[in-house]
């Protein structure tokens, strides 16, 4: 086990920690756009609701009540596209939320994979300083008989 090897580790961790930045960046960015898609879609919808819910007036001509039919009908369009486009970005950032946990969970393997490394190099570096101590004691020994 080399040093090089755990050096090698360590930049593939650094990529690893920068996916998940950028992965933490792209989650929080469709969750900002799921905020306003739905403050849009409530928005639209408590408009259509509050048009169709007020009284027409009582000597309403049939081109008065088409053109209230005729916004009614534009409003309900905004809202249903309103609650589309809230839909998408729910859907967008549940995909961005997945691949955050995907980049976490690949970054937590890389960064345990080189903590095994680190653990192995400081074992053998332990052991190669026993050897040696070993090695000098016995010379210590041998020179004093």
């Amino acid at each position: 086990m080399s040093a090089a090897r755990v050096q090698r580790a360590a930049t593939v961790l650094d990529v690893r920690q920068r996916a998940v930045d950028e992965a933490q960046t792209r989650n929080a960015e469709a969750l900002r756009t799921v905020e306003a898609a739905a403050r849009a879609a409530q928005a639209a919808q408590s408009a259509w609701e509050t048009a169709t819910r007020s009284p027409t007036g009582a000597a309403a001509s049939s081109v008065d009540l088409a053109e209230r039919d005729a916004w009614h009908r534009s409003l309900r369009l905004r809202a249903d596209r309103a609650a589309a486009q809230y839909a998408e970005a729910r859907a967008v950032a549940d995909h961005a939320r997945a691949m955050l946990v995907a980049a976490q969970s690949e970054f937590r393997k890389i960064e345990m994979w080189r903590d095994g490394l680190v653990a192995e190099l400081r074992s053998n570096e332990a052991r190669q300083e026993r050897r040696d101590a070993d090695t000098m004691a016995a010379q210590t020994v041998r020179k004093q008989r």
